[in-house]
């Protein structure tokens, strides 16, 4: 509950309830209800984040994402 998940490149990041999930370049990352996930990707140019809220954009908590090559989240 309210934790926080680290994992690097590739790697798998799970948090809880209101917890932050952040995974690295090609990474996934699952978060619970009312959380965060946080996934690094390259654009081309340089390395970002994307991030999206648990329970938006249709955005379900304790599901694994990664994103695909535009940056969108999608299942893992």
């Amino acid at each position: 509950y309210g934790g926080t998940a680290t994992a690097g490149t590739r790697g798998t990041a799970t948090a809880g309830t209101r917890g932050t999930a952040t995974a690295g370049y090609g990474g996934t990352a699952t978060a619970g209800e009312e959380g965060m996930i946080l996934i690094q990707r390259w654009n081309g140019k340089r390395y970002k984040y994307e991030a999206v809220n648990v329970g938006e954009n249709g955005i379900k908590p304790n599901v694994a994402y990664r994103l695909n090559d535009d940056g969108i989240f999608v299942e893992a």
